[in-house]
């Protein structure tokens, strides 16, 4: 899976209720969600065993994942609350929202639409806004004329317009640094 953000979220996220930008989102999405992987040195491509039923929201992780820690005991991994996970079977930007401290399952954000065995983790909803303007910020550069109009970057939300300086801007993405700062910090691999 590729995209880590849907339209939908995207729209939402940016205040757009028209269909007039949904070809250049889409266009963006899976190119900003490449961006966002190297950005944050995360793949997203691991998977953790799981159990889901068609039409409920329970997520089951239990003993498949267990791991085993130092106190001798075995625990289910541990996710965060707001955490997105993919599945085919589940709807898209589906997040784990609450979880039961005596049975350990965790709540789906959406129903399944059939039975599943696996999730992939992904990004945290925290994310989403700062992928949203990473996105529009791909498309506002779309339409800029000239290689000379490009020294300095502008973005408009509704009303209110932000114009980025070359020092605003990661040399290294080519996006503003508030905007990745707002990821947050890239995953370490260790060892």
């Amino acid at each position: 899976m590729l995209n880590l953000i849907s339209k939908a979220t995207v729209k939402t996220h940016l205040g757009i209720d028209n269909t007039d930008y949904d070809t250049q989102i889409e266009a963006m999405i899976p190119i900003v969600s490449s961006d966002v992987r190297r950005i944050l040195n995360d793949g997203f491509d691991r998977y953790y065993l799981a159990i889901f039923k068609s039409g409920e929201t329970d997520i089951d992780f239990g003993i498949i994942n267990q791991v085993f820690y130092e106190d001798g005991e075995y625990y289910p991994p541990k996710f965060e609350l707001g955490q997105v996970v993919y599945h085919a079977n589940l709807p898209a930007d589906t997040y784990l929202s609450s979880i039961n401290p005596v049975t350990g399952k965790y709540t789906l954000s959406a129903q399944a639409t059939d039975d599943g065995d696996y999730v992939v983790p992904t990004i945290k909803i925290s994310q989403w806004p700062a992928i949203a303007k990473m996105i529009w910020y791909r498309i506002s550069r779309q339409t800029v004329n000239s290689a000379g109009a490009r020294k300095v970057s502008a973005e408009s939300y509704g009303g209110v317009s932000k114009t980025y300086a070359q020092s605003e801007l990661n040399s290294k993405y080519d996006y503003p640094q508030i905007l990745i700062d707002d990821l947050g910090p890239a995953f370490a691999k260790v060892g």
